[in-house]
């Protein structure tokens, strides 16, 4: 993801564009409920000038009736202000959630569809932190942004109109001491900024450190690692204590500097009112108006202050948000690609090299499955093996060279009508918090439950599901920690079973069961490859002795290749493979 800085006008553009357009409707309710909070607010300054002119016995509009209408004027004015302000709330932070949502849901579509290599190169706490911290900060900026920036603008604009309908120079007065602070806290709102990118990735590193620790509990248990572990934590956790301070420390230096501003406006209004009334220049309820009204516009002033940096702060993770949003897939369908359309399929790889992070993986690679076949890859671990699995969905994409399905480019037609074609079972069973009906349903949505129980007796699963508390309606916990590993496996190869797709893909699939599951599953799935193209990964060699054919793979290449018993005769690297694992044909 690149390093993109914007500026705070096109972040907050942009912001619009993408996530606030659709709730407009929201955000122009919330302003006429603004309107009415801060017309209502006003009319407090007013009042206290007429009462204080009737007690000093002047003539005020209420004349007999004072002593009814005013008490049933405040408290129709606070209904009115009390009522416009819960909707108003209501109502900005409806908006603001409906954006964060927004948001969320693009992020988590983007990271969905999204390169494997993208994903993978990022550990899964900076993108956790993006999708929950970062928008929790844009949605207090919008929500401040909508308070402050109209809510609070409304109020000080519609109090400054009732400090000049008080008296004209007593709002110069005002007006002048005001603007003196608008320097040193835009200054410091810059540097907010820099200080919230700090905190957010100290965030990033919590969340990721904290998901490392629980997903390693086992090893570090294992390992006693304890102690060093507490103590990572320790440092971690102490560094965003650091993070969060110097961000902190920004935002408490604002509010002294309008402290002190407020009190020297007022001291100077006190000053000069004492010595126009006692000049006969202005009225007592007029004195009494204005502090009033000056006294309700530091409130939204001292808001407005501290805008900046909570806007420069929703920026900074407004950025890392689009920043993420912006980052282009490589591995996506060519325009106007069409389906592929196989019911068997032939799979080439024609001179395949691919290489990650400048790093050569895979050299020329050449060879062809044809209709039917199983081929199997073997090799010390490095060699290149899960990579040329990876190739055939696209998890990846070659970088020379060309792989072929029916003679198709795979590069040439959609990708979801590739992947529509493949089944894989990998070693890792990846399972989710969901019943085992629905994990193996993932295979096929449209199948029915038979469908998925027979696919569970083929994978050698109904036994086991069968006896558990709900059956196939059973919750098979987070990522399945519920059951066990071979346990996992079997539902996962269920599932590559009842998706009956013509290319089947195998890595280590049945790496996790027992000698008895094994004979069951392997029972299982000679009987679904029938017909089907299949690559399997193994380094159990027992399991790949009925393969059409097996290569050999070292160092990215493929070294040998022939059937089991030809290998065997060849006495090679395939025949070493073979002694060490002390298998006999």
């Amino acid at each position: 993801m690149s390093k993109q800085e914007n500026t705070t006008i096109a972040v907050i553009k942009e912001i619009w564009k993408r996530f606030a357009t659709p709730f407009v409707g929201l955000f122009f309710t919330a302003i006429i409920l603004m309107i009415i909070v801060a017309i209502s607010g006003a009319v407090y300054p007013a009042i206290m000038q007429q009462v204080f002119n009737h007690l000093a016995g002047e003539e005020t509009v209420f004349k007999n009736n004072f002593l009814i209408f005013v008490p049933a004027g405040i408290i129709c004015i606070a209904l009115i202000k009390a009522v416009a302000m819960y909707l108003q709330i209501i109502t900005v932070n409806r908006f603001a959630q409906s954006i964060a949502t927004q948001m969320q849901n693009k992020m988590m579509s983007h990271l969905i569809d999204a390169d494997l290599g993208m994903v993978t190169q990022y550990p899964s706490g900076v993108f956790i932190s993006r999708i929950m911290n970062d928008v929790n900060l844009i949605k207090e900026a919008v929500v401040r942004l909508s308070n402050n920036l109209i809510r609070d603008s409304l109020t000080i604009f519609v109090m400054i109109g009732m400090l000049f309908w008080f008296d004209f120079w007593l709002s110069v007065l005002v007006l002048a001491i005001y603007p003196i602070a608008f320097q040193p806290i835009l200054r410091i709102g810059r540097k907010q900024r820099g200080h919230a990118q700090l905190l957010q990735i100290a965030m990033e590193d919590v969340t990721s450190n904290i998901s490392e620790i629980i997903g390693g509990s086992r090893m570090i248990k294992a390992f006693r690692l304890e102690e060093s572990q507490k103590s990572n934590a320790y440092l971690m956790f102490d560094t965003l204590k650091r993070a969060f301070l110097l961000l902190l420390s920004g935002r408490a230096r604002i509010d002294p500097v309008l402290e002190v501003l407020g009190g020297i406006a007022i001291a100077g209004v006190v000053g000069v009112a004492s010595w126009r009334v006692a000049n006969n220049e202005i009225l007592v309820g007029d004195v009494v108006g204005f502090i009033t009204a000056l006294l309700m516009l530091v409130q939204p002033v001292r808001a407005l202050g501290t805008l900046n940096a909570v806007t420069q702060e929703g920026v900074s993770a407004a950025n890392r948000v689009l920043e993420l949003l912006t980052t282009e897939h490589s591995i996506k369908s060519a325009l106007n690609a069409p389906a592929l359309i196989a019911k068997k399929a032939t799979i080439e790889f024609r001179d395949v090299s691919f290489s990650y992070d400048s790093m050569p993986i895979l050299h020329g690679i050449n060879f062809k499955i044809n209709e039917g076949e199983t081929v199997a890859l073997v090799g010390e671990s490095g060699a290149g093996k899960s990579t040329i699995m990876n190739l055939i969905p696209r998890f990846f994409d070659v970088h020379r060279g060309s792989i072929l399905i029916n003679n198709q480019d795979i590069k040439q037609v959609s990708i979801a009508s590739l992947r529509e074609h493949i089944a894989l079972i990998s070693q890792e069973s990846i399972l989710f918090n969901d019943s085992v009906l629905a994990n193996i349903r993932f295979g096929n949505p449209d199948a029915s439950e038979h469908q998925i129980i027979d696919a569970a007796k083929k994978a050698a699963a109904d036994e086991f599901i069968s006896s558990l508390s709900d059956g196939y309606h059973t919750n098979v916990g987070p990522e399945g920690n519920l059951l066990s590993g071979g346990q996992r496996q079997r539902i996962a190869i269920a599932r590559a079973i009842l998706k009956d797709a013509p290319i089947l893909l195998m890595d280590e699939a049945t790496s996790a069961l027992d000698a008895h599951s094994e004979q069951l599953v392997q029972n299982a799935l000679e009987e679904s490859k029938q017909g089907r193209t299949s690559v399997i990964i193994a380094h159990r060699l027992s399991t790949i002795k009925s393969a059409d054919r097996i290569h050999v793979m070292a160092s990215g290449k493929i070294i040998e290749t022939g059937t089991h018993e030809s290998l065997i005769r060849q006495k090679g690297a395939y025949a070493k493979m073979i002694q060490l694992q002390q298998f006999t044909s």
